[in-house]
């Protein structure tokens, strides 16, 4: 059709796969083999747009295949990444990992870091992270505040998790 544009709904690369799962409302992203800089940040900010296409979707992230961290990378997802995550409408994210990880400290890393602004979930496959996903009690809260104390209740909230 001339003239619309068409936005992309998966991403493929020798280092990953980001796809929308639409019957699932996730969007996956799966590691196939250790990435770096632009190899990294790009599939990454691509699942980033995912979530502000397909409202409320949840993430999963696939790294049973490995995942090892740069400490560019590191330090990119902790200051960029994460923080504009945080501004979509995604809650929580789902990593799945083997049993038993050669990766679990790097793991617990980026789940630290996760934490602080979604609800993290640990599972061995895409469908019990799925459901693990479809279990989690949601509830809204509204807070009023007073002009002007936005900043402090918001730091306030941070440093009270």
């Amino acid at each position: 059709m001339k003239g619309v544009l068409r936005m992309e709904e998966s991403f493929n690369s020798e280092f990953c796969t980001v796809a929308y799962q639409p019957a699932d409302n996730v969007v996956l992203l799966t590691w196939k083999k250790f990435a770096r800089l632009q190899d990294y940040r790009t599939p990454a900010l691509f699942a980033q747009g995912l979530f502000l296409r397909h409202l409320y979707s949840e993430f999963v992230v696939d790294a049973r295949s490995g995942f090892e961290d740069d400490k560019e990378d590191v330090a990119w997802g902790f200051e960029v990444l994460l923080p504009a995550m945080a501004k979509t409408s995604c809650s929580a994210v789902a990593f799945i990992l083997n049993e038993a990880s050669p990766i679990e400290d790097e793991m617990d890393l980026w789940t630290a870091e996760f934490a602080k602004y979604f609800a993290v979930l640990r599972a061995t496959s895409y469908r019990q992270a799925v459901e693990l996903l479809g279990h989690r009690l949601q509830s809204q809260v509204f807070y009023t505040l007073k002009p002007g104390t936005r900043d402090l209740f918001l730091t306030e909230l941070k440093q009270q998790g």
